[in-house]
């Protein structure tokens, strides 16, 4: 017997209930702190409306990047950087890996907040083939949105307009809750 619609979207909340549980989660604001503070020691390299990277890239990666810089557009009241694969390996000690290696996971991520607070961070993996290109938000410690794509193309494609829904609404989901406990 073929699984029903209601079948299938029980599954998948099942899934994503595994995967962030509901309400604030240790893990998740772990991950969220994290990518705060990787925002807070980029600052001095990261401009408002611009997406930067590092300065020594391999191929693979230059060229990625310089897809992203195309086909994503940055708001001018946000700031993102691209963390290739290369460095993110040197940064947990191992050796640079192109992106064109057999066995990589994915081609780098995005991570994006707003000019002025880290308070809601959007986080992009580019996942290659046999993983899946997602798109996360995170606020006060929560998951509050994920985004998956059949293709990294597609995943960039739709970065902007996320990067937009997410990161620029004038009342951020934690103003309208402190606003509330007044």
């Amino acid at each position: 017997m073929a699984p029903t619609e209601t079948d299938l979207n029980r599954k998948l909340a099942q899934t994503i209930e595994q995967r962030a549980g509901s309400g604030p989660s240790e893990i998740v604001a772990g991950w969220q702190s994290m990518l705060r503070d990787m925002l807070i020691r980029m600052q001095p390299y990261l401009m408002p409306g611009a997406m930067v990277t590092f300065q020594q890239l391999l191929p693979g990666e230059k060229a990625f990047f310089n897809r992203l810089v195309e086909e994503v557009p940055v708001p001018t009241k946000c700031l993102a950087f691209y963390l290739p694969p290369s460095v993110r390996h040197q940064m947990m000690g191992g050796q640079a890996v192109d992106t064109h290696e057999p066995g990589l996971s994915d081609a780098g991520v995005l991570v994006a907040s707003r000019v002025d607070s880290h308070d809601v961070i959007v986080n992009a993996l580019f996942a290659l083939a046999a993983c899946t290109p997602a798109v996360d938000v995170y606020e006060q410690g929560q998951l509050v949105a994920g985004y998956q794509y059949s293709s990294i193309d597609a995943c960039r494609f739709e970065l902007g307009s996320v990067l937009k829904r997410h990161l620029l609404q004038e009342r951020m989901r934690h103003n309208l809750h402190m606003e509330n406990e007044k």
